[in-house]
């Protein structure tokens, strides 16, 4: 159940906290704020956002551990953010340091979620060493499904099949490129926006991952090798049964410093009229 804590030496009695309160579970009772339909909190805690005096604490969270939305990067630093950002498939071997790699994924938690469902499954092989006996596992298995005519077919069976023998005669890595960590996602089955959710995540991830110097790569190949092809290892990596697998990003130390932005002009957008 939700708790509600107002400082009451604080608190103004703008309500604006009622105001921006969608369900309604926050409402304004003489003057003050007060929780009134606890079943209808979302948790998305914009009442504490909201107050302009942090007179309000909401499921243990107060304005002493938020930060004051002052200062932000400017349009333009977000725009070169953006266009800077590249696919990377040249990694450095070494291991995003622990604290680091803490940092990113609590900053990424806050990426919004369908209805504030917040149900995501987040899996990262955080250590280069367990990476790389996964990598290895992955074409072990595949080589010995190729060995037995029996890969599941599909338009990408071929490829599968020779970045397997690739990693055999040559070390080449076809599918993870040699990055150190991986990041997997899922949600749950029931999730409001179950499809939508985990790329939302992703894509706040990855930009905040490019703002720390590291490198990302949205991995297909992953997704499809281990939907298509090893579906066994969903569980052995740790997905619920109550979760569907979404997507894979690769994630390490780049290799390779891209110099300049692509300026790729005007959007192409439709002007709707209605």
């Amino acid at each position: 159940m939700p708790t509600l804590v107002i400082d009451k030496d604080r608190c103004i009695g703008c309500g604006q906290c009622a105001a921006d309160c969608l369900p309604q579970a926050l409402q304004m009772r003489d003057g003050s704020p007060a929780m009134v339909k606890e079943e209808s909190c979302m948790d998305c805690h914009h009442c504490l956002a909201v107050c302009p005096v942090g007179a309000l604490t909401i499921n243990g969270h107060g304005p002493g551990e938020s930060a004051a939305l002052e200062k932000l990067p400017a349009f333009s630093d977000l725009c070169r953010l953006v266009k800077g950002r590249r696919s990377v498939r040249r990694y450095k071997p070494d291991n995003i340091p622990a604290a680091d790699m803490r940092e990113l994924l609590d900053a990424a938690a806050h990426a919004p979620t369908g209805v504030n469902a917040r149900q995501l499954w987040v899996g990262v092989i955080d250590d280069a060493s367990v990476m790389q006996a996964f990598r290895s596992e992955v074409y072990a298995a595949i080589s010995r499904l190729a060995a037995q005519n029996a890969v599941p077919p599909s338009r990408r069976s071929a490829f599968f099949i020779r970045s397997a023998q690739l990693w055999q005669e040559k070390g080449e890595d076809a599918i993870f490129r040699g990055a150190p960590h991986c990041l997997l996602v899922g949600n749950h089955k029931d999730a409001p926006c179950r499809d939508q959710d985990p790329f939302i995540y992703l894509s706040y991830l990855e930009l905040l991952a490019q703002s720390r110097g590291l490198g990302t790569c949205w991995c297909g190949l992953a997704y499809w090798c281990l939907t298509l092809v090893l579906p066994d290892f969903l569980p052995r990596l740790g997905l619920p049964e109550t979760h569907v697998f979404s997507y894979a990003m690769l994630l390490g130390q780049p290799a390779i410093h891209y110099a300049r932005t692509v300026e790729r002009g005007p959007a192409t957008v439709h002007a709707i009229r209605w």
